[in-house]
Parts: C-alpha cells; structure tokens; sequence
C-alpha cells in the first residue's frame, strides 16, 4: 500500500511519477515503464475498435472494447497501488483476450492470432529473471489462449446466436466485475490515503509544537550564549587592562633597577661588587622579559597584535640589541660577535620593535645556554627585487643544543628542552612561541637545527620594505653611551612624578654633560617652558594634575613658534601600540619605552636635536 499517496496524487500518477517509499521505488524500473507503455497504447487501441464498432452498430463488442479501454487505463494505476504483479498479469490477460474476440470477430483468415507471439514476448520484458515463475504463467496464458482460438473457437464450437449472446454477455460481465473491482480498490485506497493524510496533518501539528518548544529553547540558548560571550569579552578586557597595568606598574621600578644597575656598573666597582650587580642586572632584565612575554602571548592569544610599517636603520637596532646583552656576555666569558652582508640595505620599512623582540628571545635564548665559546648573529639578504628585500638572521651558539626528540616540539607554549633544562636554566618556555608566532604573523618562517651537546642554530626570515638611504649619518653616537659630549650643553626639561626614576634620569643626563631642568607634572612642564627654551622635552605619560598628553597639546598651541615645536619625546611604561597611537596624536615627536636602553635614549636624542 503507497505511503505517500492522496487525492492530490493522482497528477503525479499521470505523470509517471512514483508515490511509493524511497526503498520501494517502482517507477525507475524498465518492466514498469514498459507496462505503463503498453497499457496506454492498448487503450488507445481499443479506443480506436470501440469507435469502429460504434460506428458498425455493434453493441456487445462496443461495451467490450469499452471495458477493455478502462482496464488498460486502471491497470498501471493499480500497479502504483503496490499490486504489481498481479497488473502485469493482468495486462497479459487482457491483451490475450482481445486478440481472441478480434480473431473470432473477422476469422481465421486475419491472421490476428499471430499477436499472441508478441504476448509472449511482453511476458519475458515484464518479468525479470527473478519472476520466472510468473514470466511462465504469461506465457503459458498466450499458448492456452492460442488452442482456445484455434481449436474451440475456430475448429469446434459452432455457436449459436444464443450461445454468442451467453459469451457476450460473460465477457461485459467479467469486463465489469474487473472494472469494478479496480474502482473498489482505488476506492479503499483513497480512504486509506486520506487517513494517513489526517495522520500525517496530526503528526505534523504535534512536530510544529514540539520544534515551537526546540525553538524557544533554542533561544534562550542563544541568549545564554550572548550573555556568556558579552561576560567572556568583559573578562578579556579586564585580563587585558590588568595585563597593561600590572606590566606599567612592574616596568616603572623596573626602570629606576636597571638603570641603578648600568649605572653602578659604570662607576668602577669593585670586584666584590661586581658580580651582585651583574645578578641584579641579569634578573632585572629577565623578570622584564618575562613581562613582556605574558603580554604578548596574552595578545596574540586575543588576535590583537598589529605590526607596524615604519622606516628604521638596521644597523642601529642590531647595535642597541648587542649592546643590551654585551655585559652578559662578558660575565659569562661568551663571545658575542655580528656578520652582516655588505647586500643588506642599511634602512628598512617594518616593525622594528617587534625584530627586536625576536632578536632579543632568540639571543637570551643563546647565551643563557651556552657556558663558553660564542653567540653569532649573521644577516644575509636572500632575496632583493624592487623596493622589498627578503633578509635572513641566523642566530647559532655553541651551547647545550637540543635533543633530536624534541627539537619539533621546541616552539610549543611553556615546552622547553627538557624538565632538567627547566631546573638548570627557569623560564617560562614562552620565548620561542613568541618568536614563532610574531615571525609567522609577519609572513615569515622561523626555524632551527641543533645537535646535543655542540649547539644551536635558529633562522628567521622576513620580508621588508627597502627605505631610501640617507645621504647624511646621524648616527654619531652609536655605541657611545657613557662619557660621551656629543650632547654637551643640550637644554633639557624632564617631566616626571616618580621621584626615583627621576634620580635615575638625572644620573644619566649629567653624564651626558647636559643642562637640565626636573619637574613633578604636566602643568609644571608647560610653566617652565613658557619661562625658558628647551632643546628637547622628556615627558612623561601618567602624571598627577596634568598628563603629558594634555601637556603636549597645550605646549603645542603656544603662541611662541619655537616653544610650540620644541621637540617632545614620551617617557612610557606602557608597551602598548595604542599608547604609541596616542603618543604621536598628541604632537609628541617619539618615545622611549621604560625601562629605557641608555643607548637608544642617547641616539633618540642626538638625533632630534641634530647632533
């Protein structure tokens, strides 16, 4: 019985199209298309001889062929209903039974008999080779249908009107009873389609009200989830904020104990002293490296971090690099020597800050394990065409090396070496996932080959744009930081609250041999430069009663022409790209991140006043 059958259906029956179950598809099989062929084309006939035997008056062979046409036309209707096989019987009964009434009809002579042969044959294309019991019962009702016209009808029976009238009146009767009993059946199969359909319209009612029920629990999931990620980005900011402050608050003291620290170790200590100060020197620059990595592992996590694309001299940052790591160096009796290609160009467009910052992991990396011999940093151009160059930094040291086991795993989060290299040397195992990701966020690739107990070599490439050199250096006072006069007699105004820091800032300028002047905010800044002209401004960022940013703008709406451009560099603690964004907003001129490098201090500021 069809699962999906109903009133509606019947165009579709029409058509040829199936209205059974996937699984029981009928009206895809050839024997189908065949009988639905046949049976039409059969009722066209028949059409044809009931138009004729109406036209020749003939009344028993017009309701004959009558019935015929009907039941060639019901027969593939009932085929669709599921009672396939007793159609394509059927179809084979009929057709029999017509070539028999033709033959008795015009004689022997017609030759209709011959039709039985192609009977036969229907019989073999309805039924497949798995119903070759029913293939032989068609066949076998062509054959008997065969003698029955060729040996009774024709040889032996010699009718009588009355006896013609008998078989007449049988062939409308069983004409009738199958019309009938067709018409009964689509019947019964039209309450049963409309049932199922009232099923159907019921069950479909009870899914609508449970998918109402699913829908409105998916919406309060959906609210949930809105309320769940609006907590989750606040906690991002607060984890962000609480990252920025604690690393502002961290790098304010900061400053002042690597700053102490240079200095003391630029006053002759003695050799009792001297190896405490290097332990201060080295932890501070660790506990500041660690700062920096939380943060910007905590950055790249939230897929904050942007790059910048600023023209900078290479030379230089690879200079202010060696010269941060040169006292340990020395302490650890490591060579520490640079190789770069006469093809670099010496001025680049990129974000020199985040170089550094591979540069810098990459070389504490190096000299934290190895105990002697030597940290190389060779640069080699791999690729120059047009304004853009691919340059290579290999980095290699003749320390501890990795084991071969490890060394695919080595730039994953908080992994290092080994757990006995964790207890050797500490570290949060976040260096070189830092350089990897700030490398590969770039478009380049970072790589290592290392062999245990000869060392390591790791290999950064990056793409830059190629600056145009300038004709004139400025770059006198590279590598020169103490007992230097370039900036002999430069007027300078610190701005700066914290008290230590501006002891240490202080210390720094007198060795420089200049003219200065501190004050403890914004607003006394803008006071002492309306009294008196400055070379430079240092001016520091988060101040009490009026913040440098403030400062700087008031300063540069001065009337006086030289007051309102002197130069302004921001002194920050800060390592946040919008504080540099806001930085330059505000007409500050550049800045120097706390702690700050003596060197890179130095050379911002002979370069700014020209010297």
């Amino acid at each position: 019985m069809s699962k999906k059958y109903s009133l509606t259906g019947i165009s579709d029956i029409a058509l040829g199209k199936d209205l059974r179950a996937e699984n029981e598809v009928i009206g895809s099989k050839a024997s189908m298309s065949i009988l639905n062929s046949v049976s039409f084309f059969l009722a066209g006939v028949s059409i044809l001889f009931l138009v004729a035997f109406q036209i020749n008056e003939s009344v028993s062979l017009t309701w004959f062929f009558l019935s015929e046409a009907i039941a060639f036309l019901l027969i593939p209707l009932l085929a669709r209903q599921g009672f396939e096989k007793a159609s394509k019987i059927l179809l084979i009964a009929y057709a029999d039974i017509g070539i028999i009434i033709l033959s008795s009809v015009f004689g022997n002579d017609a030759m209709i008999q011959a039709f039985f042969i192609p009977a036969m044959g229907l019989s073999i294309l309805l039924f497949d080779n798995t119903q070759i019991h029913l293939r032989n019962i068609g066949i076998l009702l062509s054959i008997l249908s065969y003698f029955v016209l060729d040996y009774i009808i024709f040889e032996r029976v010699n009718m009588t009107a009355s006896g013609f009238s008998l078989v007449r009146w049988a062939v409308l009767t069983g004409s009738f009873v199958t019309t009938w009993l067709i018409f009964n059946t689509f019947s019964q199969f039209k309450e049963n389609a409309e049932q199922q359909t009232l099923e159907l319209l019921k069950k479909e009612k009870e899914l609508n009200e449970e998918l109402s029920v699913k829908q409105e629990k998916l919406e309060n999931y959906i609210s949930q989830l809105e309320e769940t990620t609006t907590e989750l980005e606040k906690s991002t900011k607060a984890k962000s904020e609480f990252l920025a402050t604690m690393s502002h608050e961290i790098r304010t003291p900061m400053n002042a104990i690597l700053g102490m620290t240079h200095l003391l170790k630029q006053d002759n200590p003695r050799k009792d002293q001297l190896e405490p100060i290097n332990i201060l020197d080295f932890s501070g620059k660790t506990l500041l490296s660690l700062i920096d990595d939380v943060l910007d592992f905590s950055k790249i996590e939230a897929g904050k971090i942007e790059f910048e694309k600023v023209e900078f001299d290479l030379n230089n940052l690879i200079n202010v690099i060696l010269e941060s790591f040169r006292s340990t160096a020395k302490n650890k009796d490591i060579d520490l020597k640079v190789e770069v290609a006469e093809q670099v160009p010496g001025r680049l467009i990129g974000d020199p800050a985040r170089l550094t910052q591979i540069l810098n992991n990459l070389f504490s990396n190096a000299l934290k394990f190895t105990e002697e011999g030597e940290v190389k940093l060779e640069v080699r151009v791999l690729q120059h065409e047009h304004e853009q160059a691919s340059i290579q930094f290999a980095i290699s040291d003749t320390g501890i090396g990795i084991d071969e086991k490890r060394i695919n795993t080595i730039f994953d989060s908080f992994t290092q070496a080994s757990q006995n290299t964790k207890r050797l040397f500490g570290g949060t195992g976040l260096g070189l996932t830092i350089s990897k990701q700030l490398t590969e966020l770039q478009g380049g690739t970072i790589s290592v080959e290392s062999e245990e107990g000869v060392g390591s070599t790791f290999t950064v490439e990056l793409e830059f744009g190629v600056a145009q050199q300038p004709e004139v250096s400025t770059n006198g006072s590279q590598g020169k930081i103490e007992g230097s006069s370039l900036l002999k007699g430069v007027k300078i105004l610190l701005a700066e609250d914290n008290v230590v820091n501006q002891k240490v800032m202080t210390r720094f300028l007198e060795r420089w041999e200049v003219e200065m002047k501190v004050v403890n905010n914004g607003k006394e800044a803008l006071d002492a430069i309306q009294e008196c002209n400055f070379d430079v401004v240092l001016m520091d960022l988060q101040m009490p009663e009026m913040d440098g940013y403030e400062a700087t703008e008031k300063i540069r709406k001065l009337d006086d022409p030289y007051k309102r451009k002197v130069p302004i560099i921001a002194l920050t603690a800060a390592a946040l790209k919008e504080v540099r964004e806001h930085v330059y907003a505000a007409g500050m001129n550049d800045f120097v991140t706390k702690p700050f490098n003596p060197a890179d201090l130095e050379q911002k500021l002979a370069q700014i006043v020209g010297v």
